[in-house]
């Protein structure tokens, strides 16, 4: 009888089949009521530590712009046109990285061993923690600077960027005069397509020296709309690295370096009257301005996307040129947008004219 009765004993101790699985679901439960939480405190923490970083680059942005009553170039070509370096490269002793500073020759083409090798250099403040494309330990960029409109090939020769085809390069009649990438010389209409250019954007190519050749730079004053309504930088992670073309944060390529607003506001890159649609500058109902919205290029191939994009939900961090962060929507209304990326929008008459900006 004690025997049984110990088995007895025993069996009552153990669990059964059914009391196993419902141990389990409680925890699996638990387990999925816990972790988005957890995922969420993740998430914001990547977020803080990506504005820490993204601060970090606008103290720099703002004391070379004290010091130089300049913004830096987007990037710098010397005579031969060979690249000298791109905005980041100016921004290193800004940003305590004085020993990769001392390392760059501006006097050598950016292609020169020595450069080279200082632009392998990984430096985490220029990568967002939530830039998944990121390679870690590599030479990565996740945030670029305002562009504006586009980019400018030949002297003087405004062009747009689209998705649609890569290689191309579409030249922008801004005065809607008919005429595009003008000769020196050459009447190009009042404002001018250069004019209008440089209204619209913040960072240019520029020849190095400064001051030899076509200076495109703005002065803190010249930001007549306000510097805290003007964006300064923002995030793009299809930008940065490429161990395939060799391209790091010492790019050229402005694909790479610099976001900018779909020159789809304009049909067919003439801004004449009834041309100008800024609402298509953030357009994400409808093609092919979808594709140049804010972050509507996640899918698209890395270094062929130069519109502002993130893996946050809901918009992207920005920095504006009185060196404030703020997170923007990516549905904030296209003529907004326009708005703050155009430094002297307010100032801007005819077809391309900008109505007040509303918050």
């Amino acid at each position: 009888m004690q025997k049984n009765h110990s088995v007895a004993k025993r069996s009552r101790r153990a669990f059964t089949i059914v009391e196993l699985l419902v141990c389990l679901s409680i925890i699996a439960l638990l387990l999925a009521l816990i972790m988005p939480a957890i995922m969420k405190a993740r998430s914001a923490a990547r977020q803080l530590d990506c504005q820490s970083r993204f601060k970090n680059l606008a103290l720099a942005m703002q004391g070379f712009a004290g010091e130089h009553q300049r913004f830096p170039a987007t990037a710098l070509f010397g005579a031969t046109g060979d690249l000298q370096g791109n905005w980041v490269v100016q921004l290193l002793p800004y940003l305590d990285q004085t020993n990769v500073s001392q390392k760059w020759d501006p006097k050598r083409p950016a292609s020169d061993p020595v450069n080279r090798q200082a632009a392998r250099v990984s430096l985490p403040v220029l990568a967002c923690p939530s830039d998944i494309s990121a390679e870690p330990g590599q030479p990565n960029l996740s945030y670029v600077v305002n562009g504006g409109i586009g980019w400018t090939e030949p002297i003087d020769c405004p062009v747009g960027l689209h998705v649609s085809n890569a290689a191309a390069f579409q030249p922008l009649d801004l005065n809607g005069n008919g005429v595009t990438c003008a000769p020196v010389g050459v009447d190009d209409g009042k404002p001018t397509d250069r004019d209008l250019f440089l209204m619209l954007g913040v960072f240019f190519v520029e020849n190095w020296p400064i001051g030899v050749g076509t200076v495109r730079h703005h002065r803190i004053e010249d930001v007549s709309d306000g510097t805290s309504q003007t964006l300064c930088m923002m995030e793009n992670v299809r930008a940065g690295y490429d161990p395939a073309s060799g391209d790091t944060w010492s790019s050229a390529n402005p694909r790479r370096i610099a976001f900018y607003l779909s020159s789809y506001i304009c049909k067919n890159g003439s801004c004449s009257p009834g041309n100008v649609d800024y609402s298509r500058g953030n357009d994400h109902t409808q093609d092919p301005y979808r594709q140049e919205s804010i972050n509507s290029s996640l899918q698209q191939a890395e270094g062929e996307a130069p519109w502002p994009s993130s893996y946050h939900t809901g918009g992207v961090n920005a920095v504006f040129c009185d060196g404030h962060i703020k997170f923007v929507s990516d549905l904030v209304d296209g003529r907004v947008y326009a708005r703050l990326v155009s430094p002297q929008g307010g100032s801007i008459e005819g077809p391309l004219a900008q109505g007040p900006l509303s918050e």
